[in-house]
């Protein structure tokens, strides 16, 4: 009898669910024309939130726009190899890309262009548009496997610095004037955009597996790093506070 009645009640919550997640998935928008591989990073605008753009695996950024939900393809451009990510800037005029050809690329909304602006000797991984210095100036800060990360001012081919790295990165998140850069075993770099050449605290990640990826928070007080094992830490730059509100959990 019971056998019976747990299975009823599994059917039903089945359904429950089901139903659950066709009613979540009711707004949802899909995407024409989507990336031929898997999509390596999807950034959004920060001036209009229904444009967003997605790196691929294919070797292409495509530009999408979802006003009023009705996907249109505004853009895309291509690389010879991988793409691995893409950030828009401030403004919301330019798109840059990086990737597996080590080529940090700015795509002109209204032109159309693109532009070649930076090289690395090993793909870049992850990239973000930051203000630096005393004078707040903007511009691209990118993460590479080969063991840098370079500030870019977008005019010259040229890194206005570049800043050695304990090892490759693979996952970096900016807030304000924090930096946090995350790089292969386990080192985390945290950098103070005002003296943006110079690592402020270096320290170790405590989780037990590669670092997957890190995230500011708004405060820019600390960061969240999670890892392949599928855990995450809530770590923060004070000390005291970390250890009063730091955890980890998965």
């Amino acid at each position: 009898m019971s056998f019976f009645n747990r299975s009823n009640t599994t059917s039903a919550l089945g359904t429950s669910t089901a139903m659950a997640n066709e009613k979540d998935l009711a707004n949802d928008i899909v995407i024409n024309s989507p990336a031929e591989d898997s999509i390596s990073d999807i950034a959004f605008s920060p001036q209009q939130d229904f444009m967003f753009s997605a790196s691929s695996w294919d070797g292409k950024v495509r530009i999408w726009d979802v006003q009023n939900g009705v996907p249109q393809g505004r853009a895309q451009h291509e690389s010879s190899s991988p793409v691995l990510c893409t950030r828009w800037s401030n403004d919301g005029t330019k798109v840059a890309s990086g990737g597996c050809d080590n080529a940090l690329k700015l795509y002109d909304i209204a032109s159309g262009q693109t532009q070649q602006i930076g090289m690395h000797s090993a793909p870049i991984k992850v990239l973000r548009f930051v203000q630096c210095g005393p004078s707040n100036t903007e511009c691209i800060v990118t993460g590479s496997w080969d063991k840098t990360i370079k500030y870019w001012d977008m005019r010259q081919p040229q890194p206005v610095s570049t800043v050695m790295m304990p090892e490759r990165v693979y996952s970096m998140d900016n807030k304000q004037s924090l930096l946090v850069v995350a790089t292969a075993e386990r080192h985390i770099a945290i950098i103070n955009l005002a003296n943006p050449t110079t690592i402020f605290k270096a320290t170790t990640s405590p989780l037990k597996w590669q670092t997957r990826c890190v995230a500011c928070y708004n405060e820019a007080d600390g960061y969240a790093i999670g890892s392949v094992e599928g855990r995450c830490s809530i770590r923060y730059i004070d000390d005291g506070m970390q250890k009063k509100s730091g955890f980890s959990f998965k």
